[in-house]
Order: structure tokens, then C-alpha cells, then sequence
């Protein structure tokens, strides 16, 4: 499963506990409520269950987890707070702020868990002060400075656990969709890009293409240099197509000495320009490797959205069937379908360590 999914698979099963933790205890309030007398207290906390019970069918399906967390937790806490601002609401119900932060942290993250959190504790506060002050039990300096001794050490753990728990996350999302060593996009992060590029393709119609490229005979660089030397040619490779390439433009470590270009809003006349630029990129480009200058180039196969397929499986192996006609016509050279072909006969230059 891909982190964000985990992630979003994660806060789909804490709303759905907290749903249902909040409609049995809305119901049990709200009927200890009714024979009490508290009409309106009851029928606010009916509610409130009626709403959870409705949210935790329509959480089964969604995919926008996240903003139904944020309408749940504005709700649930508006709610909170009208129901501690009625006259006949005990104080010891102010208690219930404490956990604002720990299920505002579990539901919204960090960031936003923080700011909901703060908001809906001081207005709490706020009320309580206006209902209780002129009540000196309630109000003394030891009684209030516990409650905000013990407000804010459950907002700073509930923030400092979530906080922690995102950098893992990210450093786990990292190492799951970066290759380490070229610090490049792998195949999880090209499938999820190449799924969100033909959404936006199908829906307006933006062409887009794939670039397979390959090093010619980076073998012999590893074989006759080590793999160190080859390892600075492909950080120095991935580093000159990030120069060349735009933003928008997916770079990905394909495998090996082996690299895959999602070019946006790019058709394959366009992409095999942008390919030529690339291969004369390289070709003039001098790698230093220790005291060494090592020089190298590249065979580019092109294939377009559309035309040459329509899936990443079937494009990547267009395009990789016209890298290696590419190499087959002399190395150093781009082929790019029925768009045009830049051949390149003269043999290239044996890779090389040069003083």
C-alpha cells in the first residue's frame, strides 16, 4: 500500500471510532438528559448522535477523508461548546476539553490539530470564566492553575506525539517513492504521477510523453572504473536532466543505468525535440570523477499518450522498443515514432576516465 493510502486508511479508522464512541455516548447522555429536565441539551446531543451514525456510512466509501475529519471535528466541537455555554450544564463538564487536543491531533495532524485545538480550549475557558467566576471554589488560583497545568500538557504531548509520528511518516513516504541514490522519483512515485497525468489527459485533453533514456555502455564504466565512478555518472546525470527538465516534468530512475521522463503537456513532435536537447546535454557534458573527466552519452526512445498507448506498461515498452532501435543505429541518437528520428551513424566515443 502507498503511505498516503496507509495514512489515509489510518484517519479513516480513528474517525470511525470516534463516530462511533460519540453516538453511544451522545445517546446515553441525552438520556439522562431527558427525564432531568434538560429538553434542549438532550435533543442537541440526539442530534450530534443521528449526524455520527449518518457520517459512519458515508466514511466506508469516501475518499475525501480528510475533509470529512475537518466537517466532523467542527461540528462535534461547536457542539461541545454550545452545549458547555447552557446555564444548566454542570462545570464538571468542562473536563471534556482536555481531550480536544488528543482526538483534534489524531484526526487533523499536527498543524491543523493545533489550531482547532487552542481556538476551542480558549473560547471553552472563556466560557467557564464567564459562567463560574463570581464562583470562588471554582475559581481559586491552585483549582485553575491545575486545569491549565493539564490543558496544555495534553496539547503539547498530543502535539509533540503527532508531530513525530509525521516526520517518521515522511521519512517513510521518502525512502518508499525517492531512489537513494539519485534522489529521483522510483517506480511507485512514477506510477502514482503517470495515474494523476492521464486523468488530466482524459478530462482536457493535455497530451503527454515518455522519454526512455538509457547510458551508453555505462557496463564498462563500472566494469573498468568500479561503481563508484558509475555512481557519479548517474548522480550527475540525474542532476543534469533535473537542470534541463522542468518542474512539472516527472524524472524517474527506471532501473540501472536506465531513466524515465514523464514530460507534461507534451506531445511526441515536442518530446523528441526535448529528447535532442537532452542527448546533446549529455554529450557535451564533462563528468569529474576524483581527478578525471569522464565523457558519455545516451540513446533516447520516445512514445506519446494516445497514439503509441495508453497505459504506462504499454508506453514504457514503446518506448524502451525505440531506445534500443535507437542503440542499434549507432548509439547516441533519439527515436521517436511516426514524429522524426535523429540518427547519429558515426560511432560515439568510448566512455572514458581522461586526464
Amino acid at each position: 500500500m502507498h503511505p498516503y493510502q496507509a495514512d489515509q486508511e489510518h484517519r479513516r479508522a480513528v474517525l470511525q471510532a470516534m463516530l462511533l464512541v460519540t453516538v453511544v455516548s451522545a445517546l446515553v447522555f441525552a438520556a439522562l438528559n431527558f427525564p432531568d429536565g434538560m429538553i434542549l441539551v438532550a435533543w442537541i446531543e440526539v442530534a450530534l448522535a443521528v449526524f455520527a451514525a449518518g457520517l459512519l456510512v458515508v466514511v466506508r466509501r469516501t475518499q475525501r477523508v480528510q475533509a470529512w475529519c475537518l466537517r466532523f471535528m467542527l461540528i462535534l466541537l461547536s457542539a461541545t461548546i454550545l452545549l458547555l455555554s447552557r446555564p444548566e450544564i454542570s462545570p464538571f463538564a468542562f473536563i471534556w476539553l482536555l481531550i480536544i487536543p488528543l482526538i483534534t491531533h489524531l484526526l487533523l495532524g499536527s498543524k491543523l490539530g493545533l489550531l482547532l485545538s487552542l481556538g476551542y480550549m480558549g473560547v471553552g475557558g472563556a466560557i467557564f470564566l464567564y459562567r463560574f467566576g463570581g464562583t470562588p471554589e471554582l475559581v481559586r488560583v491552585e483549582v485553575l492553575s491545575n486545569a491549565i497545568i493539564a490543558a496544555l500538557t495534553t496539547l503539547g504531548m498530543s502535539h509533540f506525539y503527532e508531530r513525530t509520528r509525521e516526520r517518521s511518516e515522511l521519512k517513510l513516504t521518502r525512502l518508499a517513492t525517492v531512489d537513494p541514490l539519485t534522489g529521483l522519483a522510483n517506480r511507485m512515485r512514477l506510477n502514482d504521477v503517470f495515474q494523476w497525468e492521464r486523468a488530466q489527459a482524459q478530462r482536457n485533453g493535455t497530451p503527454f510523453s515518455v522519454l526512455m533514456l538509457d547510458l551508453d555502455r555505462f557496463k564498462r564504466i563500472n566494469d573498468e572504473h568500479g561503481h563508484e565512478a558509475g555512481d557519479t555518472v548517474l548522480v550527475a546525470f540525474a542532476r543534469m536532466l533535473r537542470e534541463r527538465l522542468r518542474e512539472i516534468d516527472l524524472i524517474s530512475r527506471f532501473g540501472g543505468e536506465e531513466f524515465l521522463v514523464l514530460l507534461n503537456n507534451t506531445d511526441g513532435e515536442r518530446a523528441v525535440a526535448v529528447a535532442e536537447e537532452l542527448r546533446q546535454s549529455l554529450e557535451q557534458l564533462a563528468i569529474e570523477h576524483q581527478d578525471k573527466i569522464l565523457k558519455l552519452t545516451v540513446s533516447i526512445g520516445v512514445a506519446e499518450y494516445g497514439p503509441d498507448g495508453m497505459d504506462l506498461d504499454t508506453l514504457s515498452r514503446v518506448a524502451d522498443e525505440r531506445l534500443y532501435r535507437a542503440k542499434s543505429n549507432g548509439r547516441n541518437c533519439v527515436c521517436g515514432g511516426s514524429y522524426s528520428q535523429l540518427e547519429h551513424p558515426a560511432e560515439p566515443p568510448e566512455p572514458a576516465l581522461e586526464q
